[in-house]
């Protein structure tokens, strides 16, 4: 029997979606969720107070930064880079 041909290049399954970031959803945000927004390059932490959904459909975060420097007080999903649950919230 003739063996399997063998790979010139390793490729690991993992290497392309490490490159690509994970898309936050609207449903997996909600209220007292502490987030990691990046904003027009600046990042900063920030803890929800609630979502609201625009006229165009879209979701926006009413947040509230835990660092005082900052004065952003909206953001979009889009601009969330990471989410951290608040324990004891029930998940849809």
């Amino acid at each position: 029997m003739a063996e399997p041909q063998g790979t010139l290049i390793d490729v690991s399954p993992a290497s392309g979606d490490a490159a690509k970031p994970k898309r936050t959803t609207s449903k997996g945000i909600g209220a007292g969720d502490i987030v990691l927004v990046d904003k027009k390059g600046r990042r900063f932490h920030a803890l929800v107070t609630e979502l609201e959904q625009l006229e165009s459909g879209r979701f926006e975060l009413v947040v509230r930064p835990l660092d005082s420097r900052i004065s952003w007080r909206t953001a979009s999903v889009r601009e969330v880079v990471e989410v951290w649950r608040r324990a004891g919230r029930p998940r849809a």
